[in-house]
């Protein structure tokens, strides 16, 4: 192995000589030989006590021997270096240079060839003097050393008070001298990370001198930035011994590129290092340093940075694993803080934020809530985050309250005061567009909101509405003139019931039976209101036509209000006394008089649930109102997702259950939960024993086959259930109106079915009481009169039997209480007499009303004009009504019946 003796010669001196700092020497010989970063120091000895100068290290000598070190170049070679610094030692007393001997000048000692000093050790840090023995200590070889090579150094780094070209006369002079010793050289350039471009074209003019012809070579280097260190020792140790293919010389800049690369590189291995193997906030640095020690890319690092930088990298890991687990933790805190809020919370203005903040308020009032125990705990021994840190809070399923001290906390209680507050100004903008819509008379049956959308432009509450919200609102209210229309539409064709007759085979009904029966009522402003659903007109054009011919209830165009079917209903109730709920149903609950109280489970993936919800709401308004049948029932609702602990809030107060569904997946899911709750959950049973169930479909942004699909799905889910299944593709107010009348009439039944009918008797008379459907009045106040009587005997579904006198004699009648389409199946039983109810405001009523006593003109009969309000005030306050009672009474006398009005309003025996 090649061995070299090199010396480090630059600028020295008092500061006059030098400037404030020194050029670079000491770094650079300490990059060289102990380059890692914990053996690198920046601050070396320039100064001294009398007593460190004459210490082994200085020796009394103004040169420091840095020891031996072995480098290897990229080929493989190997090359043993001592290295001497020649400098010059302050006296820190006179900050003169120490004298030792005969003092020659600094340019001449730094240029020697030879070296002597008896026993001098090597140095290594400046905290070395004085406890030498604490450090390695190493002797220069023999005492002597004879330089093989220089380095020279010049510092390309501005400095005060010393000028470039002090730097550059002594450089060139020693250069001078070394070269007249004919000994090889380098030029090195230092702190070239700090480097100012004069003075490193200095440098350069010096090794591009043509009296050197060529043998001063230039290396720029970085004691900090350990750039270039070795390549200047490599390249001159080639050039002692005179290596034809030496390393080649890099420039700053790109070695400064290289190292940069090598620096990230490293940075990023250690970092993946640390993320992979220390997943615990809580592992102390002495445990973590150990674990990592095995590993090279931790080596690697550390000898590059050092352990301070390991340390630091290390801590600030440990900082974001412990902000990590205390955000993830905080977010599961503010997840359920949102939904105390809802709970305990639902209507901001329970807070009274006139005087202070919301967020105060909102902190004061939760914390003196009455669940607040349920939500919250308090801890006044340790915040949050140190029972997080300390796992206490870990089986807590509450929330610290000083959680709510937070920003972030705050931030959540106002996105749901904004929330809450936005939602109110929405529905108020919903209101106001549904009722500028009913107010529109240019909003008709089938028209597009595309078509009236200019109309509405400027509006606020059209403005402020999404495209989504109008079209939603817009299609409701047309679903609702829509149906109003039909209803017209339907009176239309039963006011002219008697053209209908004329037509004897129903069931081939020609173009020309079509054209004759439009040609009478094609003028109509109810005929015309369809114009452009003409198909749909045409539909219940025919339907009604067979309805006519075929009078059965399910034909009935008011089939959920059939007279038949309310008839089955108040006989039921009445006949028992006292209303009862049928075991298994919790049904409804009255809420006072004849109003009740339905309790509705709206179960699918939240969105939807809550669409249904809103749907359900504009239709039934603000109050949650529904009338069904002249009876008001009022709506409390809750919502689920469709899993099986939404199926387990079913109680015996349920009313009916609504699942929703909308795609594949909530299909999957709602169907999966309600086999295995309805199917295999025996616990459950008697939950959903008689409760009404509705399948309800809701296809969105889905293809024509995949709704197709889901549609006969549902349909086949609804068989197997043996539930209702609606389909909400086109009228958007009748599915709601649907899934409630459902609801209603199931648990109406479901009633009926708990009563068994008394045994019928034998009657002296029997009486067919005629009911229109469709009639505005209450039936209740029809019937009411018979089943007052304290003899009534229920002889069917239709019928009750009571005792009367007529003249001096009792006898038992039957009274048969049917609609006016239901009479055709007494036809062939005996029947004494008739009695027709008709609504002395609709025209239709009295229209078939007629057909009918046309039909048993030989049978006795009494008509009654049913009014809204009695007697005279009837006849005269309305055109309409004193038409109608005034035609009722002609037709009464021409069948030679009797005839009477009955108010609507009060309970009057018109039946004896």
């Amino acid at each position: 192995m090649r061995q070299f003796n090199i010396s480090v010669i630059g600028l020295s001196g008092t500061e006059k000589d030098r400037g404030q700092v020194g050029v670079g020497k000491s770094c650079l010989c300490n990059r060289f030989m102990r380059p890692m970063a914990d053996d690198y120091f920046i601050d070396h000895i320039s100064v001294l006590s009398q007593s460190d100068f004459s210490g082994r290290i200085v020796n009394n000598d103004h040169f420091l021997y840095w020891g031996e070190v072995r480098k290897t170049t990229d080929e493989g070679v190997e090359y043993q270096f001592n290295i001497i610094e020649q400098t010059e030692f302050m006296d820190d007393s006179t900050f003169q240079a120490f004298k030792v001997g005969k003092m020659d000048p600094y340019l001449k000692r730094c240029t020697a060839t030879k070296v002597f000093s008896a026993e001098k050790l090597m140095y290594i840090c400046k905290n070395q003097l004085g406890i030498e023995k604490e450090y390695e200590q190493k002797v220069m070889p023999d005492g002597r050393l004879s330089i093989d090579g220089f380095v020279v150094v010049f510092d390309v780094s501005p400095v005060p008070n010393r000028s470039v070209e002090k730097q550059v006369e002594f450089v060139q002079n020693a250069i001078a001298s070394i070269l007249k010793n004919k000994k090889p050289l380098v030029l090195v350039t230092t702190k070239n990370d700090d480097a100012y471009e004069l003075y490193v074209r200095e440098a350069e003019k010096i090794s591009q001198r043509k009296d050197y012809k060529s043998t001063v070579q230039l290396i720029e280097t970085s004691a900090h930035e350990s750039i270039n260190i070795d390549l200047a020792f490599l390249l001159l140790a080639q050039m002692i011994d005179k290596v034809k293919n030496r390393v080649k010389i890099i420039s700053y800049q790109d070695s400064a590129k290289s190292r940069k690369e090598l620096l990230d590189t490293r940075s990023e291995a250690v970092t993946r290092l640390i993320r992979n193997q220390i997943t615990d906030y809580h592992v102390l640095w002495s445990q973590g340093s150990k674990m990592l020690s095995q590993y090279r890319e931790w080596n690697e690092f550390l000898n590059i940075f050092g352990h301070e930088a390991g340390q630091k990298l290390f801590r600030r890991h440990m900082k974001k694993l412990r902000d990590d687990h205390l955000n993830k933790k905080l977010a599961q805190y503010l997840d359920k803080f949102a939904l105390a809020l809802e709970c305990m919370l639902p209507d901001i203005g329970a807070l009274n934020i006139s005087d202070e903040e919301p967020w105060e308020c909102a902190r004061h009032y939760l914390q003196n809530h009455i669940d607040f125990e349920q939500y919250f705990f308090e801890c006044p021994q340790a915040s949050w985050t140190e029972l997080v840190d300390m796992d206490e809070a870990e089986d807590e399923a509450r929330i610290p309250f000083d959680v709510l001290e937070t920003s972030e906390a705050e931030t959540v209680f106002r996105n749901y005061l904004n929330s809450v507050q936005q939602d109110k100004k929405k529905i108020g903008w919903k209101q106001q567009f549904k009722m500028l819509l009913e107010e529109s008379g240019f909003v008709t049956p089938g028209k597009q909101l595309s078509e009236v959308r200019v109309l509405f432009m400027g509006r606020e509450c059209f403005e402020a509405l999404s495209e989504h919200d109008c079209q939603q609102i817009y299609d409701i209210h047309q679903d609702e003139i829509i149906e109003k229309s039909k209803q017209n539409f339907v009176e239309l064709l039963l006011e002219h019931a008697q053209y209908f007759l004329q037509f004897k085979n129903v069931d081939n009904i020609t173009q020309e039976d079509v054209r004759q029966i439009t040609e009478v009522i094609q003028e109509d402003s109810r005929y015309k209101m369809l114009d452009r659903l003409d198909q749909e007109r045409r539909m219940m054009l025919v339907q009604h036509w067979r309805f006519i011919h075929c009078p059965i209830r399910e034909h009935c165009p008011f089939f959920y209000n059939c007279v038949d079917s309310l008839i089955e209903e108040v006989l039921s109730d009445k006949s028992t006394g006292n209303h009862k709920t049928p075991s298994g149903v919790g049904g409804w609950k009255n809420s006072g008089g004849s109003d009740r109280t339905l309790n509705l489970l709206i179960v699918g993936s939240e969105h939807l649930a809550s669409d249904l919800l809103n749907d359900i709401r504009i239709c039934t308004g603000s109050k949650g109102e529904y009338i069904y049948e002249n009876q008001t029932y009022y709506l409390n609702y809750r919502i689920a997702n469709g899993d099986m602990e939404a199926f387990k809030a079913i109680d015996v107060y349920s009313s009916g259950l609504i699942c929703v569904y909308s795609n594949q997946q909530s299909f999957e899911t709602l169907k999966d939960n309600l086999e295995r709750t309805l199917l295999c959950n025996l616990e459950l049973e008697d939950k959903f024993e008689n409760l009404p169930i509705v399948l309800v479909y809701q296809p969105q942004d889905l293809k024509e086959n995949e709704v197709e699909y889901l549609r006969s799905e549902g349909m086949r889910l609804s068989e197997m259930l043996h539930c209702d299944f609606i389909d909400h593709t086109q009228n958007h107010q009748k599915y709601v109106y649907d899934i409630l009348n459902i609801v209603i009439l199931s648990l109406k039944l479901t009633e009926m079915k708990s009563y068994e009918p008394y045994p019928s008797n034998h009657t002296d008379l029997r009486i067919l009481c005629c009911i229109f459907c469709g009639d505005q009045y209450d039936i209740e106040n029809i019937v009411q009169p018979l089943v007052a009587e304290s003899t009534l005997v229920k002889a069917g579904e239709h019928s009750i039997i009571i005792d009367v006198f007529i003249g001096d004699a009792k006898r038992r009648v039957e009274f048969i209480l049917s609609s006016y389409h239901g009479t055709s199946q007494y036809r062939d039983e005996l029947i004494h007499g008739y009695i027709y109810f008709y609504s002395a405001k609709r025209r239709s009523s009295l229209a078939n009303l007629s057909i009918l006593a046309a039909q048993n003109a030989n049978i006795p009969l009494q008509i009654i004009a049913v009014t809204e309000s009695g007697g005279v005030n009837a006849f005269f306050n309305s055109d309409i009504c004193q038409f109608l009672i005034t035609e009722g009474n002609a037709v009464a006398d021409r069948f030679k019946g009797s005839f009477m009005t009955f108010s609507a309003d009060q309970y009057v025996n018109c039946f004896l």
